[in-house]
């Protein structure tokens, strides 16, 4: 009976480890030209981001309005959530709830709206999380 108790907890473990694995292996940014937001760091998990841009709020630009992730997955049955930090320290409100749009064929977005009272400047991790549902 013993023996029995540890073989299951190894195959619950390596279920895990394949899931985290599957789930995590398509994660590259190749953003080019909106990449520049003060002194950035930047990971994802669950889609593969091709682009990230940054608006500004239009009253004051200092300040963060929302961030917009290209990637290139049908992310219709998942969750998105964006992680703002300064330094170690998550920046107030993030995570932020995101929503997805099916752009084109290939490509999709991540939309996430944020408090509008970020300055841009102090930012210095974006991270973006996505799920299934």
């Amino acid at each position: 009976m013993r023996l029995s108790r540890v073989l299951l907890a190894g195959v619950a473990v390596a279920g895990v480890a394949a899931t985290s694995s599957a789930f995590t292996a398509g994660n590259t940014n190749n953003a080019t030209s909106d990449d520049v937001v003060g002194y950035m760091d930047y990971t994802a998990t669950g889609v593969t981001v091709s682009n990230i841009a940054y608006t500004p709020l239009g009253t004051d630009a200092s300040k963060l309005d929302m961030i917009v992730f290209t990637i290139t997955e049908d992310a219709t049955d998942m969750n998105a959530l964006l992680t703002l930090r300064a330094g170690a320290t998550q920046i107030t409100g993030s995570p932020f709830t995101c929503g997805y749009e099916a752009v084109a064929t290939t490509t999709h977005t991540i939309k996430c709206d944020v408090s509008n009272t970020i300055d841009i400047e102090t930012i210095t991790e974006v991270g973006l999380t996505v799920t299934s549902k």
